[in-house]
């Protein structure tokens, strides 16, 4: 019976081929043999994810067995057609041995090691940090030299409140780091490591605690040094940045270091003056003085009460107090004959 490609990997036809890739890489790890040593079972379905693989992951290939089912290879050959490294699906040798072409090859360029075949001395070759974070042989004949891992970014979510003061992130974080018993090539002599199955790299957890600073703005970067990718051939990790993105706040607008904000006032003291109440970024309240005959809509600006600035803990930016005066409802007897006798004293 003809296999079913999609089902093999377990994605959908209209699957991308981010989703493909995400999907084999999950399931080669599960099934990979020196994960199961001597389970036959698990390297037959390791081979059949090679094979559905090899030809899904490659465009021209997935359009012709789309449009042409599991016969697409027959056709090919009947065409002439060949693909790079030799050969139909059908004829293409998937056997996993790192001594030959063939699956290793789709195995090791999908998870950053380069081809299965080695040539010459695998300590020898150059590699590199592929987009998994694995390494990746791009060559031979070259001395593996340290390299620094690749940065990596974390988004963490602050309150303006956090923001102002400053705060604390604890994160529980799982990186890979460098195989100590091949220092991150995934080879010792001739042989995969055992100790990393071949991937250079293994499973690494740690908790961190992270002191984010006053005055942080949106898409800051606060930097962990060392928290980053591992490196290459034991060369230094790169560094953790957490990016801020800063959660909005019901009371106050923030524009860099000033604040903005409004407050309604009685039409009392727009009119005769007083203080009104004013939050404040710190969590407490503060008095504000509203001068006589303050119009609807008047900003007052106060100087220094707004956000920390960034590195400069001692210097704030400003606040905005925008008054919108609320006008009197339910108005008793007494209030209404007052207000009548205000309209005749202005002449209206």
């Amino acid at each position: 019976m003809a296999k079913d490609y999609y089902r093999v990997l377990g994605v959908e036809r209209a699957a991308t081929e981010k989703d493909i890739k995400t999907a084999y890489r999950k399931l080669a790890r599960k099934y990979h043999p020196d994960v199961n040593p001597g389970n036959k079972q698990a390297e037959e379905r390791f081979k059949e994810l090679g094979e559905a693989y090899e030809v899904l992951s490659d465009t021209d290939k997935r359009r012709k067995y789309d449009q042409y089912g599991a016969d697409w290879g027959k056709l090919d050959r009947t065409a002439g057609y060949n693909r790079a490294g030799g050969g139909s699906v059908k004829d293409y040798g998937f056997d996993y041995n790192s001594n030959t072409s063939g699956f290793g090859d789709i195995f090791d360029n999908i998870f950053g090691r380069g081809g299965g075949k080695q040539r010459g001395n695998p300590q020898t070759n150059t590699r590199t940090s592929n987009e998994f974070g694995f390494n990746q042989g791009v060559g031979t004949g070259a001395n593996v030299r340290p390299q620094r891992g690749e940065d990596r970014e974390q988004p963490v979510d602050v309150s303006l409140e956090e923001a102002f003061n400053g705060t604390a992130r604890q994160f529980h974080i799982q990186m890979p780091e460098n195989c100590p018993e091949c220092g991150g090539i995934g080879w010792k002599g001739n042989a995969r490591c055992a100790n990393c199955v071949g991937l250079g790299v293994i499973p690494r957890s740690k908790r961190l605690e992270v002191r984010i600073p006053a005055g942080v703005e949106e898409s800051s970067k606060v930097r962990v040094a060392g928290e980053g990718g591992p490196g290459l051939n034991n060369g230094p990790r790169g560094d953790l940045y957490l990016k801020i993105h800063l959660l909005p706040h019901p009371v106050f607008e923030r524009k860099g270091p000033d604040l903005h904000t409004a407050i309604a006032i009685p039409l009392y003291i727009a009119v005769l003056g007083g203080e009104v109440v004013v939050a404040s970024p710190k969590g407490g309240k503060f008095a504000l003085t509203v001068p006589p005959e303050s119009p609807n809509g008047k900003i007052f600006r106060l100087s220094s009460q707004g956000m920390p600035r960034l590195n400069m803990p001692n210097q704030r930016g400003d606040m905005y107090v925008k008054v919108e005066v609320t006008l009197p409802t339910n108005l008793s007897a007494e209030e209404r004959e007052l207000f009548s006798k205000l309209k005749q004293l202005r002449g209206q």
